[in-house]
């Protein structure tokens, strides 16, 4: 068997087992049985199955990045931990003027990508499945960290105000899926801005907030 046909097969009966049970359920000994592989050819494509959740989520989600924004905007990342893996769009910026940035479009492909697979990501995207959400929140820490960065543009925040703030932010990417896997009924008219037109409100939100209360640098001492 190829490698590259070994990988699809694999993804393949990954999602079928997902979808059939959930992403705890799956077990790595159970599928390579099912597969006729042995273990060291699932191995060499997948650390876990947690890595191939996130692969399939990468594979999804840049499919529809790619449809939605130009080049420019999107921001890239090796899919796996390899110096020779693919490359892939996870995430957008987009400055919209002076330390303010517009993340609705990309909230709303991000909700677009995982309602391609609804039965599948609401496996994934459940409070029970801790690994695959630390998996997702990894993958955006770094990205939301220079977000806030630049929105705060030099002004002082406390170290443990910041982490808060990123670890808020870097959530939200993770939640917003969550929310919409669980309404999908409601997923078609909220994705209408003539209906919701409050995609980017949490980042506004904190302009706004970082406008209205500025926090001193503590003096030092003489």
């Amino acid at each position: 068997m190829a490698k590259s046909t070994a990988k699809d097969t694999i993804v393949r009966a990954f999602i079928a087992n997902v979808e059939a049970g959930s992403l705890r359920s799956v077990q790595v000994a159970k599928l390579i049985k099912e597969l006729d592989i042995n273990r060291n050819t699932f191995y060499y494509h997948f650390p876990s199955k947690y890595d191939v959740a996130l692969y399939v989520f990468r594979k999804d989600l840049a499919e529809e990045l790619v449809r939605s924004f130009p080049e420019d905007d999107l921001l890239f990342a090796p899919i796996e931990d390899d110096p020779n893996a693919e490359v892939l769009p996870y995430y957008v910026h987009r400055e919209i003027g002076a330390r303010t940035l517009d993340f609705g479009d990309f909230f709303k492909a991000l909700v677009r990508s995982v309602l391609t697979r609804p039965s599948f990501y609401g496996k994934l995207f459940e409070r029970r499945e801790s690994e695959f959400r630390s998996l997702v929140c990894e993958l955006y820490r770094p990205a939301v960290k220079k977000d806030l960065e630049f929105v705060l543009g030099g002004r002082y925040l406390p170290q443990s105000t910041f982490d808060w703030f990123c670890h808020r932010y870097t959530h939200l990417v993770y939640e917003t899926a969550e929310y919409y896997l669980k309404h999908t009924r409601d997923a078609e008219a909220m994705l209408d801005d003539s209906v919701n037109p409050f995609w980017n409100m949490p980042y506004e939100a904190l302009v706004y907030e970082l406008q209205m209360h500025s926090v001193p640098r503590p003096r030092q001492a003489p």
